[in-house]
């Protein structure tokens, strides 16, 4: 899993914002978390999902990087965080070229690989 370096997000910066993404990091379960993905299908723009959902095996051993651009406690939330993010697309390579624009204005940082737990 992957992430940029400047999340979209309507958590306030500081302190909670900080503990979302250090449970990103450390893949801990989080109740109510919805993670903004580049789409993991063909022919999305987007993809929300319920954090917890992307814990389960399948997404971890998909071929593909999951790459998280924003982070939410709502489902209405994340909503408007589609639109900022399509709007701010627009504005600055005048298409809905999402993937370029992520790209072009924000680096990735990878996650650690996720601990498989010692039987």
């Amino acid at each position: 899993m992957q992430m940029i370096n400047n999340l979209y997000s309507d958590v306030e910066r500081g302190r909670k914002l900080n503990k979302l993404i250090r449970s990103l990091y450390k893949y801990k379960p989080v109740m109510g978390l919805f993670v903004i993905t580049l789409p993991l299908e063909k022919g999305a723009l987007l993809e929300v999902y319920n954090y917890n959902v992307l814990l389960q095996p399948y997404y971890s051993e998909r071929d593909d990087e999951i790459v998280v651009v924003g982070v939410t406690k709502s489902k209405d939330s994340a909503n408007e965080i589609l639109r900022r993010i399509t709007e701010d697309t627009l504005k600055t390579l005048r298409c809905l070229d999402i993937k370029e624009y992520f790209k072009e204005n924000f680096d990735l940082i990878a996650l650690p690989k996720k601990r498989m737990k010692k039987k």
